[in-house]
């Protein structure tokens, strides 16, 4: 409807500058010269101008019209708004008895249902437009009676001569009385659009108070032993005395008639054929796939998404003509019966889209089964009253809607409530039947969905049908409906988050699987290149084809894989639940006013000088409760959401998105805390100055804590150290693993987590190993006696460095003989590791491999066997001491 009103403007204003542009061309043809030589010249100009009088006092007629038709107009909407407020007054003054009286709100609803409909504003702002052009158009034809000759030569006829200027006369007055009519109309029409608006806001205000008075209070009889007979003459009347069949018969026969709804229902048709025969390639396609899910070498994501794609399609033929039949029926306004039954159609058409999207992902080569794993026989049971859902539950809905909506729901009270109770039973079998799968509503961050929170969500969902049924028969039916309505459509919505949080963790476990694969090849690669060096360049070749077939998949668990990307990916979706849900839920927000009248307690606040008091309902701690929820949420995730949608696509420093996403927590956790506390009373005017004591108490009593704070922010924009590098401060080394505003973690050798003050980072000495450049050096010390051939000794150790899979060959290692004392041969093999988890490693291989060497040539350890020196820097002393191990 707003896209044909906007199509509508649109036409209108293009149709208003054409016939301007036209005016204007019709303009500068006028302002040729109007010459009169003769009486037939004036002749002529007289028939002209008595045309063109006579067309401006017909456009007078017409605007008196107009105006009178605005005015009537006007008066009507006045009229409304009028009985919109009486109708407003009326319900919050018997309101506060609705409670007592079912009599008093049907009486009261029956009056709501006699309401206006909204008004429109685009048909006002066209016509305000078309006034504007005509006047300018008047006002250009006023402008071109000035181009008139004033005639003053006697050989012309004196009675054509009079009659001349007096039609210049007449012209000028008619085109001033337009000009000043366009300006009426103008007015008159910005008055109206300014009832209309407030009409539009009398509207929403009563159906906002409809909303808060109505929603808790009982809108149908409660169910007693008369209920059975009552229900029964209302089918009675429903199947004999109204005529459904013959409407409905009328309204197919119409509906067929009409061309677009014949030619809907031809296209909704072929596409259910094309559905029913592409069914075979449909389930061929899922086959060939199935073969190929869970090989590292075959299997792809895009599989899993055309799967989805193709799901959503095979699911809606049956959907699209299903809503083509509701459309069709609702336009059919002559038959009420026909378009109660299509608005039912409509209402039920995307409920059953739903269960065939789910019937889909549910086939045995489908996406839950192959895609995700889930047990066979778990989604067999949860898909056990699937043909239920179908053939009940959505002749149900589209029943319960109809009558919702016939006659201003004359049999909802007995027909109605029947259907909906028989429809909460239904959704009681498949609730159980989807619990006993034990399918999880939740997934917590090991990965397991047996947990609090999906405990308490299964209690909701299976004990809501129970409590609409209740609701139903004491009389609350629309109620029930609206409560129960929206917490299906939340559940579903939120397997649907569920549904795209397994796809995204299969998109990372076939991720997991190529990176894991690729290292075991690597790695084979590597071990068949060390034992294949004596041999020739064919075997390398032979062995190097077999190499794949040779690779034995590795088998990745699911609950490790990416748990920091897996945490990150449910807080992004949890964030999208809780939005989904607000939005939601949004729409009731005035059915829970009766909060704001539960006075928890008083508080006193200044404003404009004047001390008021203020009370804190009951609606204010659930927002502050709301607000904290989101801030902790946000508080939690930010880093992650920061992370990945706008830092890693920046050129940072090492270090500097880390203190941007701290720096956020904290703004956002105060904006969040003030936020929370105003909505409970405490206001950052009332607690300011008792922070500022504690502030000044709290400096001369914890300096420490806050010299570390201060410390903290220092190491956020300065970054002497970042998560991930290797320190040493006070005789500790180890990585660092938090940088938090108190303290700093670091994890040693040991595997020990140490917790170090800030303050230390900053007043104190650190070695930082990794802060620009992660390689490290690490120095040797072998000896020799001194009879060994110092050639053969230097060759060995180089060719050792060279063989050493740790040594870096840039920068490349150096063997030097340094020293001769006592008798024994010195010599320093200075090498580079490229990080400090290497140097361990490094040099016991590197000591293993020059002992093999010593003992392949004969050579012997003089005494000690074996000493090093770890010394980055070169000698201190003159005579140097060698420990081993030291660094």
């Amino acid at each position: 409807m707003q896209l044909r009103n906007f199509l509508r403007v649109v036409l209108l204003f293009l149709g208003s500058v054409f016939l301007l542009s036209l005016l204007l061309v019709k303009a500068n043809a006028d302002e040729l010269p109007i010459t009169i030589e003769n009486n037939h010249d004036l002749s002529q100009i007289i028939s002209q101008l008595s045309a063109q009088n006579s067309e401006l006092r017909d456009s007078i007629t017409s605007q008196k019209a107009q105006v009178s038709l605005i005015n009537d107009q006007q008066t009507t909407i006045l009229s409304q708004v009028s009985h919109v407020q009486n109708t407003l007054t009326t319900l919050d003054e018997q309101g506060e008895w609705l409670s007592f009286s079912t009599a008093l709100g049907e009486t009261l609803r029956q009056q709501l249902l006699r309401l206006p409909e909204k008004p429109k504003f685009q048909p006002l702002d066209a016509s305000i437009a078309e006034s504007k052009v005509l006047q300018l158009s008047y006002n250009n034809q006023l402008d071109n009676l000035k181009d008139y000759p004033n005639l003053t030569d006697l050989s012309l006829d004196h009675s054509q001569l009079m009659h001349y200027k007096q039609l210049i006369r007449e012209q000028n007055e008619l085109l001033k009385t337009l000009i000043s009519g366009c300006d009426t109309i103008i007015l008159e029409l910005t008055k109206l659009k300014i009832a209309n608006r407030q009409l539009i806001s009398a509207i929403d205000d009563v159906d906002d108070a409809a909303h808060r008075y109505f929603f808790w209070v009982a809108d149908v009889n409660p169910v007693n032993l008369a209920y059975p007979v009552e229900l029964a003459k209302d089918m009675a009347v429903v199947f004999f005395s109204i005529d459904s069949l013959s409407q409905l018969y009328s309204a197919m026969t119409e509906m067929v008639e009409t061309p677009l709804t014949l030619l809907l229902l031809i296209f909704s048709l072929v596409l259910v054929i094309t559905h029913f025969k592409s069914k075979t390639k449909y389930h061929q396609y899922l086959e060939n796939t199935t073969s190929r899910i869970g090989k590292v070498t075959q299997d792809s994501f895009s599989i899993t998404v055309r799967v989805v794609v193709y799901s959503l399609i095979m699911a809606l033929p049956i959907p699209i003509l299903w809503g083509i039949i509701g459309y069709a029926l609702q336009g059919d306004w002559d038959y009420p019966v026909a378009v109660a039954l299509g608005y039912g159609i409509n209402a039920a058409a995307p409920i059953l889209w739903v269960f065939m999207i789910s019937a889909q992902f549910a086939a045995p080569n489908g996406l839950f089964i192959t895609h995700f794993g889930w047990p066979e026989n778990r989604v067999r049971s949860a898909m056990k009253y699937y043909q239920l859902s179908v053939w009940v539950v959505i002749p149900l809905v589209m029943l319960l809607m109809s009558f919702d909506q016939y006659n201003n729901r004359q049999f909802a009270a007995t027909i109605g409530r029947f259907c909906f109770i028989l429809l909460c039973f239904a959704l009681v079998f498949m609730t159980n039947s989807i619990h006993r799968a034990r399918v999880p509503l939740y997934i917590d961050k090991r990965s397991s969905g047996d947990n609090l929170l999906s405990r308490i969500l299964w209690v909701i969902l299976l004990s809501a049908p129970w409590v609409a049924i209740a609701a139903a028969c004491l009389g609350y039916l629309s109620t029930a409906q609206v409560l129960l309505g929206r917490l299906e459509a939340s559940v579903i919505i939120w397997l649907g988050l569920l549904v795209i949080y397994f796809m995204i963790r299969r998109w990372m476990w076939i991720q997991k699987r190529r990176i894991e694969f690729e290292r075991a090849k690597q790695r084979r690669l590597e071990r068949l290149a060390q034992r294949s060096k004596a041999e020739d360049e064919a075997s390398q070749n032979a062995s190097s084809n077999n190499i794949a077939d040779n690779i034995e998949e590795p088998v990745i668990d699911l609950d490790v894989i990416s748990a920091q990307s897996l945490h990150l990916v449910r807080s992004i979706i949890a964030m999208v639940a809780l939005i989904s849900m607000i939005l939601l839920w949004s729409e009731l927000h005035s059915a829970f006013a009766f909060m704001d009248n539960i006075k928890l307690w008083g508080t006193k606040t200044v404003i404009s000088g004047v001390e008021i008091e203020q009370y804190i309902t009951l609606s204010s701690v659930f927002i502050a409760i709301l607000v904290m929820t989101i801030t902790i949420q946000l508080v939690k995730n930010l880093p992650a959401l920061l992370e990945l949608g706008i830092l890693q696509h920046l050129d940072l420093r090492p270090g500097t998105g880390y203190a941007i996403s701290t720096i956020s927590k904290y703004i956002i956790l105060i904006i969040g805390c003030m936020i929370a506390f105003s909505l409970i009373g405490i206001d950052w005017s009332k607690i300011q100055w008792l922070i500022a004591a504690l502030g000044v108490g709290l400096g001369f009593g914890l300096q420490e804590i806050f010299a570390n704070f201060i410390s903290g922010i220092i190491m956020l924009f300065e970054k002497p150290v970042r998560i991930g590098d290797t320190v040493t401060i006070r005789e500790l080394t180890g990585t660092i693993t938090k940088i938090n505003t108190r303290a700093t973690t670091i994890v040693d050798w040991d595997r020990k987590e140490i917790v170090m003050p800030n303050k230390a980072f900053v007043t104190e000495q650190l070695v930082n190993w990794s802060l620009s450049d992660a390689i490290t050096r690490i120095v040797l010390t072998i000896p020799a006696t001194i009879d060994a051939d110092s050639e053969l000794v230097m060759d060995i150790l180089k060719r050792v460095a060279k063989n050493c899979q740790y040594v870096l060959d840039d920068p490349e290692p150096q063997v030097y003989l340094v020293d001769i004392q006592e008798g024994i041969q010195l010599y320093e093999i200075r090498l580079f590791a490229s990080e400090m988890s290497y140097r361990m490693p490094l040099r016991s291989e590197i000591q293993q491999m020059i002992i093999e060497e010593y003992r392949q040539h004969g050579l012997k350890l003089p005494f000690p066997p074996l000493q090093t020196n770890l010394e980055a820097l070169g000698r201190k002393t003159g005579r140097r001491t060698y420990s081993v191990g030291t660094m």
